[in-house]
């Protein structure tokens, strides 16, 4: 009988139990670049969509201020376009290791013109030598007879400085190149001057410009995972050694299904994460 009556009352010991709670509002600093704002974007609106208590705040900065944010404290993570370098990594002061990088994948550098440009190639060569200032004639690149004009990002920038090393062998970009703050402006401009060419993270070609296909390897996630489209940068997240639970759990979401499928428009993801 007393069997019978604890299970009597379990069902109703069970309707008296509160339900959990809902975890309490949290927020988490991000920096990111802004040539992969884009897509980082889309990735944070759909990390939020599954952790609605999450507000994630992103801000754009530089890879040298997102380092430094993330080693303040300022930032609980860090998106940047490059390496992060060994020295880097180490407190200044103790030399201990204080930030840890987490490869996430590897863009495509889009060398862009106007979309009315009939040129749709061109080599890594031809690349060299309009970006170094030898070949400035449309004409003898398959265009129209036309004056190339050369638009770059500022001095520093992770994108500029692959630019440098991938396609001008090391040399600096042709002193005559009109220099923009952004990948966004950079492509404003080429899509309203039919002369010019300028070269932007992939995310940001759009209407009114053109990506062009290099030693006829288009400028897409394949064809960077395959090694055949020669101009990329990687993406990478910078922590503190020391990780915050919520850092790791975006960290987990880049490197799952959905966060790889978003990323994955944009970059060649890396494998085995």
């Amino acid at each position: 009988m007393g069997a019978l009556l604890g299970l009597a009352l379990s069902p109703a010991l069970l309707a008296c139990t509160p339900p959990p709670k809902p975890p309490a509002p949290e927020r988490l600093r991000v920096i990111v670049p802004p040539s992969a704002a884009p897509l980082l974007a889309a990735l944070s609106e759909r990390y939020h969509a599954h952790r609605s208590y999450m507000t994630v705040e992103t801000s754009e900065r530089n890879a040298a201020g997102a380092l430094e944010a993330v080693a303040t404290g300022e930032a609980d993570l860090a998106f940047i376009e490059r390496t992060l370098d060994p020295a880097e990594a180490l407190d200044p002061e103790t030399t201990r290791p204080r930030l840890r990088a987490w490869p996430v994948g590897t863009g495509a550098i889009a060398i862009i013109v106007n979309a009315a440009n009939p040129v749709a190639n061109l080599s890594l060569d031809q690349v060299r030598r309009a970006f170094a200032g030898v070949e400035t004639q449309w004409a003898n690149l398959g265009g129209e007879d036309l004056t190339l004009r050369l638009v770059s990002r500022e001095a520093g920038a992770p994108l500029r400085e692959c630019i440098e090393q991938q396609a001008l062998r090391g040399g600096t970009i042709a002193g005559t190149a009109i220099v923009m703050p952004s990948d966004e402006a950079v492509a404003g401009y080429v899509a309203t001057h039919p002369e010019a060419i300028g070269y932007v993270g992939a995310s940001w070609v759009g209407d009114g410009v053109k990506a062009l296909t290099i030693d006829a390897a288009p400028c897409e996630p394949a064809a960077v995972a395959s090694g055949a489209y020669p101009l990329t940068y990687p993406l990478v997240i910078v922590t503190p050694t020391a990780i915050s639970g919520k850092a790791k759990d975006l960290i987990d979401f880049v490197y799952g299904p959905e966060g790889r499928a978003i990323l994955g428009e944009g970059y060649a993801m890396v494998e085995g994460n």
